[in-house]
């Protein structure tokens, strides 16, 4: 009897010893399910580290590559992909890859300079005047909404009545994507429907109809199946120098001198002086002077780049001749489709417009349609968006980012400098993070890419 009631003693005694055990290896069990969700945790914030600094140093090799070969703005970015690249386009970079892409935002309608004429004329828009008056009302700076042809735009009113209300910017975009605040603008409209596949719907199958709205009839480019995103920018502008990159005589206000010197001979020089009237009031704009007598389309292809109407160091919102697709240039108001099928078919046939001048040996274009291209174009550009993916080793995972590149203006050389010794640095903005959908997946990769994709 004593033995079996010190055996249920002992027995007793292994009670709490086995509850502890079985504490401890929950905890145990529980510490390891922790300790394996922080390394991988831990591992994936390595990753996406490591996936910022591969985009943050692809970016800066391009900001740097971009400010050398345009000459802080005065050519054309020539790029080219490096030799390690691969059949997909993309580059090793430390223990990761990218892709990078790197568009000219001169190839894209400016909604923060462009007229109501010219958004309602871009593709997806110009259905919705109503939208085109609101994305207008946006940016300007009063509370009066916009009435476009009868389509009236929308204003503080409209955006306090929603739920939550919320104030109209007044102010202009700083990025696309704070056009979805807009009234009108939707996610489909902007970035374009997709099918149950994925797949891009083109404009001309959505419900929103690819239309002029002067004439009815479609807008017949290439580039009606593009996402709204695709065809605008909020910055783009080009210094407003020479190609060489002289100092461009404004019109206005030149003398004799400077007008002789330019090489129009003296009394042409008298005559566009007595025609500008006083401050220059009659001449507003570089095609008001086919409109004098002298100023023919040979002298105009002479000295087109070297003149300009303004004492402004940059033109804003200007459309590259070079970059710029169908669908943005058709954009221009006025142009027809004459006018712009000679800028691509010019381009097609192995053009590049070096200067203004250029443009009038495009013999295709008559004395109107010059005019009206005229003071809406430009053939280089200060501002590019620079779009990366990026991939980073023993992972599947697919990043994207982008950000503005403006090249600066190169200083005088010094004396006794040598070539080629400046410091000046291109300026990036708005360096971020691009999502998936929306986001990357609507991006048009080397639609409008200006000298194709480049790397390290």
């Amino acid at each position: 009897m004593t033995r079996r009631g010190g055996g249920s003693e002992r027995a007793q005694a292994l009670v709490p010893v086995v509850f502890v055990v079985m504490i401890l290896t929950a905890f145990a069990v529980t510490l390891a399910g922790v300790a394996r969700r922080e390394m991988r945790a831990g591992a994936a914030e390595l990753r996406s580290a490591r996936m910022h600094m591969i985009a943050r140093g692809a970016l800066d090799y391009a900001a740097v590559r971009l400010q050398t070969v345009t000459g802080g703005g005065l050519t054309a970015a020539q790029l080219s992909l490096p030799p390690d690249t691969d059949a997909n386009g993309w580059s090793q970079l430390g223990d990761g890859w990218y892709k990078i892409d790197i568009i000219d935002t001169g190839s894209r309608v400016n909604v923060n300079t462009a007229s109501a004429d010219a958004l309602v004329r871009v593709p997806g828009l110009s259905a919705s005047p109503a939208t085109v008056a609101a994305i207008v009302d946006w940016r300007d700076a009063d509370d009066t909404p916009t009435n476009l042809d009868g389509a009236v735009g929308a204003e503080l009113e409209y955006y306090n009545s929603l739920n939550p209300p919320y104030a109209a910017k007044n102010a202009p975009f700083d990025t696309i994507e704070e056009l979805l605040l807009v009234r009108g603008v939707t996610a489909n409209l902007l970035f374009g429907a997709r099918d149950a596949s994925g797949g891009l719907i083109p404009l001309a199958q959505n419900p929103i109809q690819v239309a002029s709205r002067q004439t009815g009839d479609p807008i017949n480019t290439a580039d009606a199946g593009v996402p709204l995103a695709e065809m605008l920018t909020t910055y783009s502008r080009e210094r407003n120098v020479a190609s060489d990159g002289t100092k461009r005589v404004n019109l206005k206000t030149a003398d004799a001198e400077a007008l002789v010197q330019l090489g129009l001979n003296p009394n042409l020089a008298q005559r566009l002086i007595q025609a500008r009237g006083q401050n220059g009031a009659n001449l507003n704009s570089i095609a008001d002077l086919l409109n004098i007598s002298g100023f023919t389309r040979e002298l105009m292809s002479e000295i087109g780049d070297k003149l300009t109407v303004t004492d402004g160091e940059y033109r804003d919102g200007m459309i590259n001749l070079n970059t710029a697709p169908e669908g943005v240039l058709a954009a221009i108001p006025g142009v027809d489709q004459a006018t712009y099928s000679a800028v691509i078919e010019a381009r097609n046939s192995g053009t590049v417009f070096t200067g203004l001048n250029d443009l009038f040996r495009l013999t295709a274009l008559n004395r109107q349609q010059l005019q009206t291209l005229v003071d809406n174009v430009s053939v280089k550009s200060s501002v590019y968006l620079v779009r990366l993916k990026v991939r980073a080793r023993g992972s599947s995972e697919v990043r994207a980012y982008q950000a503005l590149v403006e090249v600066e203006p190169e200083p005088e050389p010094e004396e006794g400098a040598a070539a080629g010794s400046s410091q000046t640095q291109a300026s990036i903005y708005q360096f971020h993070r691009v999502g998936r959908n929306p986001g990357w997946l609507s991006w048009t990769t080397g639609v409008f890419a200006t000298g194709g994709s480049i790397g390290l």
